[in-house]
């Protein structure tokens, strides 16, 4: 592309790094050929735990790729055909904001804020990114609550459930009627000061985490919340 070439020879950049490169359909790899074409070192960062095994292939290598651990060393290697000279395992710095935060809220306070009908202990679901062609989340976690409140413990059926949805679905959410069930859908794209603590607070307050497939496990994890996931033939 002659503007991604144009807009490189005006910035001079000394590196190029990229991320997520290998999204489908990415406008990216022009910048990674027009970098090279320049002579200008390239880099992929690669941003999310599931990006070297569930999106594109890496077509034209970048000098450098930047991954979390083994893992995806191993899938950068064997999936894309890396050369494992180029690869470089740094950890995953997206998580590191996680790590000794303390909630900007007490429960009472918290649960006022999301609309929660008291401050006990509540049940947080995690919507998901799922692939193209899955059952609409919003009605699966209808169904997981109504067989929440008929089945189960006396203490589950009347335990309060906060659904955060997920940033890139949050239309199948419209509409969607919770009455009677004792449920909240709050939360917004954890992209900005105020969001991260909302996100943060919504986790450290929670009694459990489920979910279908989401990297708000490790989140959750990481703030030290028990971990639970569904596998069901309809969201397989």
């Amino acid at each position: 592309d002659p503007a991604i070439d144009a807009y490189l020879a005006a910035q001079a950049p000394d590196v190029v790094l990229l991320t997520p490169l290998v999204d489908l359909g990415s406008s990216q790899i022009d910048y990674l050929r027009a970098a090279r074409d320049r002579g200008v070192p390239t880099g992929l960062c690669v941003w999310s735990w599931d990006h070297l095994s569930s999106k594109a292939l890496i077509r034209d290598v970048p000098d450098r790729v930047f991954v979390w651990n083994h893992t995806q060393e191993q899938e950068a290697v064997t999936l894309h055909g890396v050369p494992a000279e180029r690869i470089v395992v740094t950890g995953a710095q997206c998580f590191d904001q996680w790590f000794d935060r303390s909630p900007s809220r007490d429960r009472e306070t918290f649960a006022r804020d999301a609309g929660l009908r008291s401050a006990e202990p509540y049940v947080l679901w995690v919507c998901s990114a799922l692939f193209q062609g899955s059952p609409v989340e919003a009605q699966f976690v209808v169904e997981w609550l109504r067989a929440l409140r008929t089945r189960g413990s006396d203490r589950l059926r009347a335990t309060p459930v906060l659904i955060r949805p997920h940033p890139s679905r949050l239309a199948e959410w419209d509409g969607v009627d919770l009455t009677g069930l004792d449920a909240v859908v709050w939360g917004g794209n954890p992209v900005d000061d105020a969001s991260r603590r909302d996100y943060f607070d919504t986790l450290y307050h929670a009694a459990a985490v489920v979910g279908i497939n989401t990297s708000a496990f490790i989140e959750a994890g990481i703030v030290g919340r028990p971990v639970l996931t569904l596998v069901v033939p309809e969201m397989a």
